[in-house]
């Protein structure tokens, strides 16, 4: 299953980039219950989720539009997209210098192998 979405993954981006291989800031979580607030994975609920950030991000956001109503925030100039298995977002204004305007979630249900975002606003 995370071969499968890794190579899902990996393929999307290599397509936002025309065809080449690029590198991608990433960290991943094997939960149950939210991202935001994770538990211990079980035999009856058992996800991975990806958050992504900076460029490939980005890249991801441009591909997945149109913008999603309501956002999560009410910062003018956030903006919110949502597919199945993938949510991003775009904040206007960034309060630390090392943060990144674009985040992306990717949530895969590894019980059955469906798109699964459990991140909260």
């Amino acid at each position: 299953m995370i071969f499968g979405l890794s190579t899902a993954l990996f393929s999307f981006i290599a397509y936002a980039g025309g065809g080449e291989w690029r590198p991608l800031r990433a960290q991943y979580l094997i939960h149950s219950e939210t991202a935001t607030y994770p538990e211990a994975p079980t035999k009856t609920d058992r996800v991975v989720t990806v958050v992504i950030d900076g460029q490939g991000a980005k890249d991801l956001f441009d591909m997945i539009g149109p913008d999603f109503h309501p956002t999560c925030s009410s910062e003018k100039g956030d903006r919110d997209r949502r597919k199945k298995g993938v949510e991003c977002s775009y904040t206007a204004k960034l309060s630390d210098p090392k943060d990144t305007h674009y985040r992306c979630w990717i949530g895969l249900n590894l019980r059955t192998g469906e798109g699964d975002v459990r991140v909260s606003c």
